[in-house]
């Protein structure tokens, strides 16, 4: 049995993970880079072809015809999101299983998309808004509240992520990001969190390790990329399902829910479609990596 993992970074804690739980299953794995793939159909026979240049870009005669696989895992990053999708789905459209399908993992990277999807399914989230080009930076603020939270519509690991803690420096952050073409939500900040969230990391129909993160001194994202921690936590069992609810609003198999606590109750914040494994693996103990692995391999058995 042969899979593929879609991800340009291979040295990552979370593809070297998961090549060794396929290792450790007899299956081979290759990790390629989706910005290096050429898809080729048509003709009578509905013919569907990928090829792969392995080597650098002007070095055309290195580009190889791959094999046939038997799964696909997904991890490319935000900057890999379009390609990767197109990718992933030409697999799909072919009848390969995968781990994430294509639709669902365009709609977790787009914020303000997700937001709405988890909305219409009744699941609590923050107060957001998004605007038209056309509406002036000054009529977004005067429906916030401050602080406020800024977020571009793709980013991760806490990138495009910003408080802004009176009018002044939103105005300066929306004007600057208009300027520059930056799709921007507003978002409720809040306070009673005191920088922490929570990771719920979901497979399928179940929540299969929970870590509370705390965002560093000075820091109200909780993101373990910008210096938070990670404590191991138990979430009750309606709190373990409004995180599998999350899951399925957005159509993935395996993700990673950020819920925060507010005085209102347990919220959503984001649902990722490719959560890292590395701390919530050390922090819950938790073979992450092997239980993705098997829940593929369930799918491919049907």
């Amino acid at each position: 049995m042969r899979f593929l993992m879609l991800c340009r970074e291979l040295r990552l804690y979370s593809c070297q993970r998961l090549k060794q739980a396929c290792e450790q299953r007899g299956i081979e794995l290759d990790i390629l880079d989706p910005s290096r793939f050429l898809l080729n159909i048509g003709g009578n026979e509905g013919r569907a072809e990928c090829y792969y240049q392995h080597n650098a870009l002007f070095e055309p005669a290195d580009l190889r015809p791959l094999p046939n696989y038997d799964g696909i895992l997904p991890r490319f990053g935000t900057t890999s999101t379009e390609m990767g999708c197109r990718v992933l789905h030409f697999f799909e459209a072919n009848g390969v299983p995968v781990l994430n399908n294509a639709n669902a993992f365009r709609l977790a990277r787009d914020k303000w998309q997700s937001l709405q999807a988890l909305a219409a399914q009744q699941i609590p989230v923050p107060n957001s808004s998004f605007s038209g080009e056309l509406v002036s930076v000054s009529a977004v603020i005067e429906k916030q509240s401050f602080p406020t939270v800024l977020k571009t519509l793709s980013g991760s690991q806490g990138i495009g992520v910003m408080l802004a803690e009176n009018s002044a420096n939103a105005k300066a952050i929306l004007e600057t990001l208009k300027q520059a073409n930056v799709a921007t939500l507003t978002q409720q900040f809040m306070a009673e969190a005191k920088g922490q969230d929570i990771r719920a990391f979901v497979i399928g129909d179940q929540v299969v390790a929970t870590m509370a993160r705390q965002g560093a001194r000075g820091e109200f994202r909780a993101n373990i990329h910008r210096g938070g921690q990670g404590q191991k936590i138990t979430l009750n069992q309606a709190e373990q399902q409004l995180a599998v609810r999350a899951s399925q609003a957005i159509g993935l198999d395996v993700a990673g829910v950020d819920l925060i606590r507010t005085e209102l109750g347990l919220m959503v914040l984001e649902v990722n479609a490719s959560a890292g494994l590395e701390m919530i693996e050390k922090v819950s103990g938790e073979d992450l990596a092997g239980q993705m692995i098997d829940f593929l391999l369930a799918k491919i058995k049907g």
